[in-house]
């Protein structure tokens, strides 16, 4: 994730993160976690595939019904308490729709009991007044709401209509003193409706939201254009609107834009936000982040599930993130001087780090070029002009 709002109050952010840098991963507020020193992976866990919806352009492979082999309650406790034991700095829930299975707050009010720290994703269509209190109790304090399901109206995403119906749900979440932020997918079917979903989620009276770009199947030279469109488009609207938190996902040359279009005319501000995205170091895949399934299989991300390292069924979950004979693993913690084609000429892959799920998709190899990378030729091999005092 590139969070741009971060990013533009940047000499604030910059402090809380010197102030933060060495502290135990419990002390260190979630927003500051990318930043930090903390050793252990952050974990996206999918516990479940069963979901209430059933999304055209669902990204997590979920389904109507849960599969047979999904860790019981018992191995998922197991894997908490293994969590806990190596301090990961959070634990990240997806499913499909966790609250599907019935024993989620007995695995959240574990997690919580052994202070962990636990974000809920969900679709909220399952959020009562009940298990908006059931959320809270369990220690359960920020819940980012995807909004594919609630948009998804007859076939067509229809974000601004998806966020009405989740008007309840979040009212619910505030009134048990739970916050929350949307992740709204922005694609060909949406992009000219931008400024009036963005409208519709300041009236929503929310503070955060992420956005997601609809990449499958699609020719990606349309996606770059496109994203290019979206991410200027954002940039404008965080400059404008500072007390709203904006946030992409899947690009982490998203941060080297943001830092470009800041050199010429902000070369002291465009500094210190080279120096916050070197700390933050691109994508974390496999390095400061892996993802844990329903089977238990370890991937390097949420969107590499073509890569398994191990499973928690079979190996302790430290001995799978620490292995030092797993030579993908090694390479990913130190991913730059591997990286080929456009990635390896980069000025800026340091800073970026590319996608190697979408590397080898694309060319069978995980250090290849990111197809998605919207950066010029002249953006990519120019240096820029960032000065500072210090």
């Amino acid at each position: 994730m590139i969070n741009f709002s971060r990013l533009l109050k940047v000499r604030e952010t910059a402090l809380d993160v010197e102030k933060h840098h060495n502290k135990r991963a419990d002390e260190v507020p979630k927003h500051l976690i990318r930043y930090s020193n903390v050793k252990a992976p952050m974990v996206s866990w999918n516990i479940t595939r069963k979901c209430n919806f059933s999304c055209d352009i669902c990204h997590l492979d979920s389904a109507l019904e849960a599969e047979s082999d999904e860790l019981t309650t018992q191995e998922a406790l197991e894997f908490i308490d293994q969590m806990a034991s190596m301090k990961v700095p959070m634990i990240s829930v997806y499913g499909g729709e966790p609250l599907t299975r019935d024993d989620f707050f007995i695995l959240a009010g574990h997690a919580h009991k052994k202070g962990l720290r636990v974000i809920l994703s969900s679709n909220a269509a399952l959020v009562t007044e009940k298990t908006a209190r059931e959320i809270a109790e369990s220690g359960i304090s920020y819940v980012g709401i995807d909004m594919d399901g609630f948009s998804q109206i007859g076939g067509a995403m229809d974000v601004i209509a998806g966020l009405e119906m989740a008007l309840p749900a979040m009212e619910r979440l505030r009134d048990a003193g739970v916050g929350c932020g949307v992740r709204i997918t922005i694609g060909s079917f949406n992009l000219t409706e931008m400024p009036s979903i963005i409208k519709a989620i300041e009236n929503a009276e929310l503070k955060r939201f992420a956005v997601c770009q609809h990449f499958d199947g699609r020719d990606w030279k349309v996606v770059k254009e496109e994203r290019r469109g979206i991410i200027d488009f954002l940039i404008d609207y965080a400059m404008k609107n500072p007390e709203m938190e904006v946030v992409t996902e899947q690009l982490y040359d998203d941060g080297v834009y943001l830092l470009q279009r800041f050199a010429e005319r902000e070369p002291e501000l465009a500094a210190e936000m080279k120096k916050l995205l070197e700390r933050q170091g691109g994508c974390p895949a496999g390095d400061r982040i892996v993802n844990v399934d329903y089977r238990g299989n370890v991937h390097l991300c949420p969107y590499w599930k073509s890569r398994t390292i191990g499973n928690i069924r079979e190996q302790r979950f430290g001995d799978i993130c620490f292995d030092k004979e797993n030579e993908v693993l090694a390479r990913m913690s130190d991913k730059t001087q591997y990286l080929k084609g456009r990635c390896g000429r980069c000025r800026y892959n340091h800073l970026c780090r590319g996608c190697g799920a979408r590397a080898e998709e694309m060319c069978g190899d995980p250090f290849g070029a990111d197809p998605a990378c919207y950066l010029t030729e002249e953006e990519i091999t120019e240096a820029v002009p960032i000065t500072s005092n210090t």
